[in-house]
């Protein structure tokens, strides 16, 4: 006889829905913690940057980033567009603000400006960085040919390079010259068509700064510093930058001045926007070039413009140009300025 048993039931388990649910959402919540971070850092830097807080510390870390931000304004425009897209719409919103800002900020520089009623002499000023002279001469001496500089500033002029400066010919172009050329990179020195006098214009700084009256024919004459300020690698150096900065000569009523040179600064530093308050213009920035590179050390250094010539603000800037020159890591730089 066959008996028949009920099979035992299968064993049930209590499942928690929920614990399908919660490794995604940990993902979620870990990438939106992420972006919140991200956004965090673009906010500060844009609120540095806007309200020119950079003055207040000596750090150099922050002054080396402020010098970084047409690049962080891209890079805030990318992660807007990412946020976005990760649907975090609001921090979107909030870190294309800062994009806006600091594209508003940098926006000017590629439009040029109108220029004050000038009917002076024009003069024709080029300043190239010669690092550590080690520039090719024969390039330097061709440009100041080809462009007709009339004035010539040259950072870090050695007595070496100014051999090989006048073995290429600039003697010949530009017989005129206050040098103060030294080995390495504190030398400098000014050459120019027409006689110059050495002048003080301010005190004594870490590298060489000379400064010329330019005998223009004419009552016309000019006075010239050939800019070369200490670039501000640590937090010491910071304060020396800064203060050499604020101790470039003022424009003056009596006579038209021109700083001309490696400045170490963008204008996107505070330091800098204060000098140009003093009554300056800066060349680049007045024609719509003022985003045009002029000095770059890869892999330490991006492409940044830290070379200026800036001209009294009653003169007119007639143009501007920026030329590679082999050998150094700057590039030259040349305006036509014309008096007033």
């Amino acid at each position: 006889m066959v008996r028949w048993t009920e099979a035992p039931e299968e064993p049930t388990y209590d499942v928690d829905e929920g614990d399908f649910e919660s490794e995604p959402r940990r993902r979620r919540g870990f990438v939106t913690f992420v972006l919140v971070l991200v956004a965090l850092v673009f906010i500060a830097y844009g609120v540095v940057r806007v309200l020119s807080l950079d003055p207040l510390t000596d750090s150099a870390f922050l002054v080396a980033a402020i010098a970084f931000s047409p690049y962080v304004a891209g890079a805030c425009l990318l992660f807007a567009i990412l946020t976005f897209l990760l649907r975090r719409r609001l921090l979107a919103l909030v870190v294309f603000i800062v994009a806006l800002s600091l594209t508003a900020l940098l926006g000017p520089r590629y439009l040029s400006e109108e220029q004050p009623e000038a009917t002076g002499a024009r003069l024709r000023i080029m300043a190239a960085n010669l690092y550590l002279g080690r520039a090719d001469a024969r390039t330097i001496v061709n440009l100041v040919k080809q462009q007709q500089v009339d004035v010539l500033t040259l950072p870090e002029l050695t007595p070496a390079e100014v051999s090989a400066l006048d073995n290429a010919g600039l003697r010949e172009l530009l017989p005129y010259r206050v040098f103060d050329d030294e080995a390495g990179g504190s030398g400098s020195g000014i050459a120019a068509k027409v006689p110059l006098r050495k002048v003080i214009l301010m005190p004594d700084t870490t590298l060489n700064q000379p400064s010329v009256v330019v005998d223009l024919p004419g009552r016309d004459d000019v006075e010239l510093t050939a800019v070369h300020i200490q670039p501000p690698l640590s937090d010491p150096g910071v304060r020396t930058w800064r203060d050499e900065l604020a101790h470039l000569p003022r424009t003056t009523s009596d006579r038209v001045r021109i700083l001309a040179g490696d400045f170490n600064a963008t204008l996107d530093h505070a330091a800098l926007r204060t000098l140009l308050d003093r009554d300056y213009a800066d060349a680049a920035e007045e024609t719509g070039k003022g985003l045009e590179s002029t000095w770059s050390s890869w892999p330490t250094g991006p492409p940044l413009t830290i070379d200026h010539i800036l001209v009294d603000s009653s003169c007119a800037v007639g143009s501007y140009a920026v030329f590679d020159v082999p050998g150094s890591d700057h590039k030259a730089i040349v305006a036509e300025v014309i008096l007033p």
